[in-house]
């Protein structure tokens, strides 16, 4: 009975594995149809948002691409913001009026306890960030007073006055860069509303101020460096290489490291294929706001998924990245998110804050330098400023604003199987960013069902297919 058994057992396996083996091809060809279908519809739903029939584009958009997970509750899951104390639900209100009160009789015991309740209770509640950080800083911890206000930007990124409130306290504490790159961040994503021009030069403003702090560093650092290296003899050298070029700016120095790695990198040079990440990157890059920048688009001949840009807008972006994007809008997405690095000065924050500049002309030789500026790893608020940024900028140059969240799908179903790839690493891609991809598009508005460039991104593969293959 047993063999019979043991018998049975090895015809049930041997019948299974011949079963899978079959089922194998007829799904993955299955996959391939759907896929090559989607493509099709896309396609169809490009020409016809050209010719001006969005209302006929959007219907096939919305065949091709399915809505997001959990759409409706992600979308309730946004807090709507509240000014009026009267607002607030009968808890609030006790939680409110202890803590204003605690803060008219210097009692911390009934200013801290309140407000944190009436956080965590009714977080849409603007004022209480504002009047946290402000008690934080007058009776209780100089150091919680920022991140309290950085919560509340990153919940309410349009409020005028939690971005102030931010930007007063970065000033107050000599962080113009920082304080630079949140002013910029809301003229950027908001260039409709009526302050936008004043955050812009108020982003300008703590900018030149950062430069002239950090000059006056570089010329001491680089003084004495010299003087340091010419007593040992080493480093020298360095250090009249270094001042200068920090001294020039994020834009210039850009321009050199990248005339640097050019020299280093496979670059691709048809015609065709510059021209189009170049009109692409560009078309994105006008919507950013910083005319000093001369911006550069380059392709890597390089087939790992990965992308970075220097200092002033130098964009180098490789060929396995451009292959592993389905489309123009996912592409503009990648080149949108890069550039918002760039524009924020985000590379050029990472050198100075990771104390690179500490021992200019002795300790850093140039090629670490160039090393330093590719590979940037990149601080989560940073990430999610360039995220905000680039999606922003995607809609707002008429491209579907989902293609940086569909890009990151696509690349982490490419991932499965394989070591991760160098973008991952420095770019998390978890399902919770993606899901926050889709939040920020939904809590702006902003149109997933507009041009995806799906026809001429494909004959650009075609081509750097056959450039690869020869």
């Amino acid at each position: 009975m047993k063999k019979v058994s043991k018998l049975l057992w090895v015809v049930f396996g041997a019948v299974l594995f011949l079963s899978i083996n079959l089922l194998v091809p007829i799904i993955s060809s299955a996959q391939n149809s759907n896929a090559a279908n989607r493509l099709q519809t896309l396609t169809k739903a490009d020409e016809l948002y050209l010719t001006g029939n969005t209302a006929g584009a959007e219907k096939l958009y919305r065949q091709a691409k399915p809505p997001f997970a959990k759409e409706t509750a992600t979308a309730n899951s946004i807090p709507k913001a509240i000014t009026d104390p009267e607002q607030l639900s009968g808890a609030g209100r006790v939680y409110w009026r202890n803590a204003t009160e605690g803060m008219q009789q210097g009692l911390t015991s009934k200013i801290f306890v309140p407000l944190k309740m009436l956080l965590e209770k009714q977080p849409e509640f603007v004022p209480a960030y504002a009047l946290y950080a402000e008690a934080s800083k007058k009776y209780g911890d100089q150091k919680d007073v920022i991140p309290i206000l950085e919560r509340g930007v990153a919940t309410f990124p349009d409020s005028v006055e939690l971005n102030k409130a931010l930007i007063k306290a970065q000033e107050e504490n000599d962080q113009w860069l920082e304080a630079s790159i949140i002013a910029r961040q809301f003229a950027i994503v908001y260039p409709q509303h009526p302050e936008a021009t004043e955050f812009a030069s108020i982003a300008d403003k703590n900018f030149n101020r950062f430069r002239s702090k950090l000059n006056e560093q570089i010329i001491f650092q680089g003084v004495v460096g010299a003087v340091v290296g010419i007593l040992t003899g080493d480093g020298a050298n360095q250090a009249v290489r270094l001042a200068p070029l920090m001294l020039q700016g994020e834009s210039a120095m850009g321009a050199q490291v990248a005339a640097a790695y050019k020299q280093q990198l496979p670059l691709i040079d048809d015609p065709s294929i510059l021209e189009y990440v170049s009109r692409i990157g560009n078309d994105i890059a006008n919507l950013m706001g910083r005319a000093d920048f001369k911006y550069e688009f380059n392709v890597v001949k390089d087939n790992s998924l990965n992308a970075f840009a220097l200092p002033g807008g130098k964009v180098f972006i490789n060929t396995g990245a451009i292959m592993a994007a389905n489309s123009e809008a996912e592409l503009a997405g990648l080149l949108g998110h890069e550039i918002g690095h760039a524009v924020l000065s985000h590379g050029f924050q990472r050198i100075t804050n990771a104390n690179l500049l500490a021992n200019v002309g002795q300790i850093i030789p140039f090629g670490n330098l160039i090393s330093t500026l590719a590979s940037l790893d990149y601080s989560r608020q940073n990430e999610t400023q360039s995220d905000i940024i680039g999606t922003r900028v995607l809609a707002a140059a008429g491209y579907a604003a989902d293609g940086l969240r569909n890009l990151f799908v696509t690349f982490k179903q490419q991932e499965k199987g394989q070591s991760t790839p160098a973008y991952l690493r420095t770019h998390p891609t978890s399902e919770a960013r993606v899901r926050y991809l889709e939040e920020i598009i939904q809590r702006n508005g902003y149109n997933r069902y507009a041009f995806e460039g799906v026809q001429r991104h494909i004959e650009i593969k075609q081509k750097l297919q056959k450039i690869l293959a020869s």
